[in-house]
C-alpha cells in the first residue's frame, strides 16, 4: 500500500494572498566589500499584491452567483494550490541537511557553573575586551585564534544575528554605559547590563542593553539623522540604538549551498560535523589554516565576525549586503565609516546570549573570534535589507529579524589570555602599533 498523504486545501483568501515587496534604492559607494561572499538562493519571489474585483450588490440569482463564483474560484486557485504542492512535494525530497545538528540538552554543552570552589570549570568566554592592547585576560587559555581570514581558514558564513548595545567592550569606542541615555535614543529605556541575578524583566520582553557607542551625542548627529525610520522586515529597531551584529562561520556549514543560512545558528555551525567530507578537505570537512593540512581544532573549524554600528536614518550609510559578513572598506562615507573591518582584535572565546553572564557560563569553545573595535554608522534601511535578505533564504529564520539581548561583560577572570591585535599583511603580536590587518587585502 502506499502512503496518503493528507493535504489541507487552502481558502481562496490563502491562494491569491500576496504582499508587496518594498524595494530599497541603492547607494553606490565606490569601493567596499563584503568580508565573505557567498552565492544566496531565495526562498520565495515577493510579488505585486493584485488587486481584486470590487464587491457588487447582488440582487437575486444569489444561489447560482454562489456556484459561479465557487467554479470561478477553483479554476483560478488550482495553478496556485498545484505549485504549493509541487513545492511541498520539493521539500519532501529536498530536506534542511542541518536540522537539528545543534545538540541536545544533556548532550554535554549545557550552560554550567563557571567557577566551582574557586577553580575555573568553563573554557574562556565572550564578549570581552577588544580595546587595542588589552592583555588582562586571566584565563590561560591553549587555544589560539585564527590569524588569517575566516574565509582563508575555510569557513562561511552560516547565520547572521545582532545583539541590542555592545557585548564586546572597546574604550573609546562602545563603552558608554548602558543607563547614559544622552548616548541612544531616549525612550529606549532597557534594562540594565547586571548579572543576570540582579536583572528586571522589561515590559514585552527581557532583551538587555550592553554598551554603547558615543555617536548619538558625540559625533555631531543632525536632528534628520535621528528621525525614526519605518522598518519593514526589521522588528523592535531603534534609530540611534548601537547595535553589535554577529556572524558565525563554520568549517562544517552547508558552504555555497541553499542551506547555508541557518536558525538557530548551532545548526549552521556544527551542519557537516561527522559528515562526508567536502573534495579536497579533511575528516568531517574542516579544511586547512594556512600551511596546516591536519585539522586544528576547534577554533580553527568556526569563528564569528562581530561589528558594531549605531544605526542613523541617512542613506549615505547604506551597504546593501550585511548578510553576507562584515563590512571591509578603506572610504567609506565620512571619518567614522573611512576604515572599516580592518582594526580587528583575535582571540578565542565561547558563544554569548543573556543566558550567560559571569556565573553561569557557555560550553561552546573556544572558537575564533574576529572583532572590529571601532564603532561605524549605518542607515536603517541597511538592516531593513538584511532582513528581507534573511527571510529569503531556504532555511527560517524569521527569529533572527530583531536585536537579541546582550551578555554581562565577560570578566578579566573568564577571558582569554591570547588577544592578538592583527597587523598588517598577517603579521600579528600583541600591542602592534600597526592597525591594517589580515582582511585589508584578502577578500
Amino acid at each position: 500500500m502506499g502512503q496518503v498523504r493528507a493535504i489541507r486545501l487552502p481558502s481562496a483568501i490563502d491562494a491569491c494572498r500576496h504582499f508587496r515587496e518594498h524595494e530599497l534604492a541603492p547607494v553606490h559607494h565606490p569601493s567596499f566589500k563584503m568580508a565573505s561572499v557567498v552565492e544566496i538562493t531565495p526562498k520565495f519571489g515577493l510579488k505585486p499584491e493584485k488587486k481584486g474585483p470590487s464587491t457588487g450588490t447582488l440582487v437575486g440569482a444569489v444561489a447560482v452567483g454562489a456556484l459561479v463564483g465557487c467554479a470561478a474560484t477553483i479554476g483560478v486557485s488550482y495553478p496556485t494550490l498545484k505549485a504549493q504542492w509541487d513545492k511541498d512535494d520539493a521539500a519532501v525530497s529536498d530536506p534542511n541537511p542541518c536540522q537539528g545538528a545543534k545538540p541536545a540538552k544533556g548532550a554535554g554543552f549545557d550552560n554550567h557553573q563557571c567557577i566551582v570552589s574557586g577553580v575555573t570549570k568553563a573554557v574562556e568566554q565572550a564578549g570581552g575586551n577588544v580595546t587595542l592592547g588589552y592583555d588582562q585576560g586571566g584565563h590561560s587559555s591553549t587555544a589560539t585564534p585564527v590569524t588569517t581570514t575566516l574565509a582563508e581558514a575555510g569557513m562561511c558564513p552560516v547565520n547572521v544575528h545582532w545583539h541590542l548595545g555592545a557585548e564586546h567592550l572597546s574604550v573609546g569606542e562602545y563603552d558608554i554605559a548602558h543607563n547614559d541615555d544622552n548616548y541612544g535614543p531616549s525612550s529606549a529605556k532597557y534594562d540594565a547590563r547586571q548579572p543576570a541575578s540582579g536583572r528586571k524583566l522589561l515590559a514585552g520582553g527581557t532583551n538587555y542593553l550592553g554598551g554603547r557607542c558615543k555617536h548619538y551625542k558625540d559625533s555631531g548627529l543632525s536632528a534628520a539623522q535621528k528621525t525614526d525610520y519605518d522598518f519593514k522586515y526589521c522588528k523592535k529597531m531603534k534609530v540611534g540604538e548601537t547595535y553589535e551584529v554577529h556572524w558565525p562561520h563554520s568549517e562544517m556549514g552547508a558552504c555555497n549551498t541553499k542551506w547555508q543560512y541557518q536558525l538557530p545558528f548551532y545548526d549552521g555551525v556544527l551542519c557537516r560535523l561527522g559528515k562526508e567530507s567536502y573534495p579536497g578537505k579533511g575528516k568531517y570537512g574542516l579544511g586547512k589554516v594556512g600551511d596546516t593540512a591536519d585539522p586544528v581544532g576547534l577554533p580553527g573549524q568556526i569563528g564569528v565576525q562581530a561589528q558594531v554600528f549605531t544605526v542613523v536614518n541617512d542613506e549615505a550609510y547604506y551597504y546593501p549586503d550585511l548578510l553576507r559578513g562584515m563590512i571591509v572598506s578603506d572610504n567609506g562615507p565620512g571619518t567614522l565609516n573611512a576604515v572599516m573591518g580592518k582594526e580587528i582584535t583575535a582571540y578565542t572565546g565561547s558563544t554569548t546570549g543573556t543566558s550567560r553572564d559571569n556565573i553561569i557560563c557557555s560550553a561552546y569553545g573556544p572558537i575564533t573570534w574576529h572583532v572590529d573595535r571601532k564603532c561605524h554608522l549605518i542607515s536603517a534601511s541597511s538592516f531593513d535589507k538584511m532582513c528581507k535578505d534573511m527571510l529569503e533564504q531556504a532555511d527560517d529564520m524569521s527569529d533572527d529579524i530583531h536585536p537579541h539581548g546582550s551578555r554581562e561583560h565577560v570578566s578579566d577572570t573568564l577571558s582569554a589570555n591570547n588577544r592578538d591585535d592583527l597587523g598588517s599583511a598577517g603579521n600579528t603580536g600583541m600591542g602592534s602599533s600597526s592597525t591594517q590587518n589580515v582582511y585589508n587585502d584578502a577578500q
